[in-house]
């Protein structure tokens, strides 16, 4: 355990499973007080009951769906009430969707948009003023390589995350005076949840935990000059041969 976060308090949305826990467990171990948010509360309440196993601070779990902004606007005042301010915000909550665009339902492409694009909006803004009210803060948005090239079968998925690389290059520009960095993860792909029913060799993809080390950067004051950035994050392929030689 280091002290890289050390009383920071951080909000992880999508907190109980895959990215968002292992991203939860890493900022606990650094020194992060959490509040862990996800639509099923039993998911967030087994993080914290980890976290507080894992460093003897509690963590407090709060069922929410990031849809709602009344939701969201309560979640953010539990988190005051608990720990006085709120330093970091991970918007990692997302749900993904393989369909070819004339198979695609008009309700799953507002379901999309409206998790992984508006629900970063909605807890961007219901943060922000906490944020300078600390003095300041970090936001990350765990986004994916499908937000910045074109990929098959992806349409609504690829429109959210290129929509969320957008909001995070704006809301950059907008917290450059307030200092709140605002910064992205985008994953290619990940042995998580999202993508458990296809049929691939999980062994060529990144784990959740393979985001922990960035995630942590981009939040900790190692990284205070850095905002607007996209960081790409791809499983490196050994057996990848360059047609251009070693």
């Amino acid at each position: 355990m280091t002290d890289r976060l050390k009383d920071k308090v951080a909000l992880i949305t999508g907190g109980g499973r895959g990215i968002g826990r292992a991203i939860a467990l890493g900022y606990a171990q650094e020194g992060a007080r959490l509040v862990l948010i996800a639509r099923t509360a039993t998911e967030v309440e087994a993080v914290a009951a980890e976290i507080e196993t894992l460093t003897g601070r509690p963590a407090l779990a709060v069922a929410c769906d990031v849809v709602e902004e009344d939701q969201v606007k309560a979640t953010v005042q539990r988190a005051l009430e608990q720990f006085g301010r709120l330093d970091i915000l991970v918007n990692n909550a997302g749900i993904g969707l393989a369909r070819p665009i004339y198979g695609t339902s008009k309700l799953n492409w507002d379901r999309a948009l409206a998790v992984n694009l508006t629900g970063t909006f909605l807890c961007t803004k219901q943060v922000w003023k906490p944020l300078v009210a600390a003095g300041g803060g970090a936001i990350l948005n765990i986004s994916s390589l499908a937000g910045t090239r074109g990929m098959p079968m992806l349409s609504a998925y690829a429109a959210s995350k290129w929509g969320q690389i957008g909001f995070t290059l704006s809301a950059a520009e907008e917290g450059k005076p307030v200092n709140i960095r605002v910064n992205a993860l985008a994953p290619g792909k990940g042995d998580t949840a999202i993508r458990a029913a296809l049929t691939e060799d999980k062994s060529r993809m990144l784990r959740a935990e393979d985001h922990v080390g960035a995630a942590i950067f981009l939040v900790s004051d190692e990284a205070r000059y850095v905002t607007g950035q996209v960081l790409e994050m791809e499983f490196f392929d050994s057996a990848y041969k360059s047609p251009w030689g070693s």
